[in-house]
């Protein structure tokens, strides 16, 4: 797929494992062009999820299994901005304060490349992630232990994870020479009034229930 999407097109992004659905997440389109990619995860959007809080523990194991049933869940405030581009290896989330009139933090998911689908976009993330200050005066890995925990579960394989690391590595170089791979500048957006939301998200074969 190489069509673009207007402003306010409502879009599914799917994380997909060996064309098995293992999330679907409604997002609102800000901004598609070839610089960058921009979504809106409204508060209140229906999400489908493969497992609940509960089982936050068991997530690569559960995916190694390759079974698993998605379940609808409310996505709670705030909402969250997506900023990307198709064939980036990350995206850059920002964590909003509560009304989503500022930025909290900024968050580099380390992911596969977004790839166009009719309805929307396809990804998987890559477990390994960064948070990072509003204005860059400090970042941290996430999720470091979940890493190691998905190569040995089969999920990543160690050059997968290597590779993953040097993705993160490149981006916290560029913040730390004060030149972030995301514009700034969204760090003050805030959810149009006219903007429509999201549809749910239409049916995928999922993996084989439990």
């Amino acid at each position: 797929m190489s069509e673009r999407f207007r402003p306010g097109d409502g879009v599914v992004v799917r994380e997909v494992v060996d064309d098995l659905v293992w999330t679907e997440r409604p997002v609102t389109v800000v901004v598609d062009d070839p610089d960058q990619l921009v979504l809106h995860q409204a508060a209140g959007s229906v999400t489908r999820e493969p497992i609940d809080p509960s089982e936050r523990t068991d997530y690569l194991r559960i995916m190694a299994g390759r079974r698993w049933t998605l379940r609808d869940k409310v996505w709670q405030p705030p909402g969250r901005l997506r900023i990307g581009r198709v064939g980036q290896p990350f995206e850059v989330w920002r964590i909003s304060t509560p009304d989503e009139r500022e930025v909290a933090a900024w968050y580099v998911n380390l992911q596969e490349p977004l790839r166009r689908t009719a309805d929307g976009f396809e990804t998987l993330d890559h477990v390994l992630d960064i948070l990072v200050a509003p204005d860059l005066s400090w970042w941290r890995w996430k999720d470091e232990d979940e890493l190691s925990s998905a190569v040995e579960h089969g999920v990543l394989t160690a050059r997968d994870a290597a590779a993953i690391r040097a993705t993160g590595e490149a981006v916290i170089a560029d913040i730390e020479r004060g030149d972030p791979p995301w514009d700034l500048t969204w760090a003050t957006w805030q959810p149009g009034e006219r903007e429509r939301t999201a549809p749910g998200a239409p049916d995928r074969p999922e993996g084989a229930a439990g």
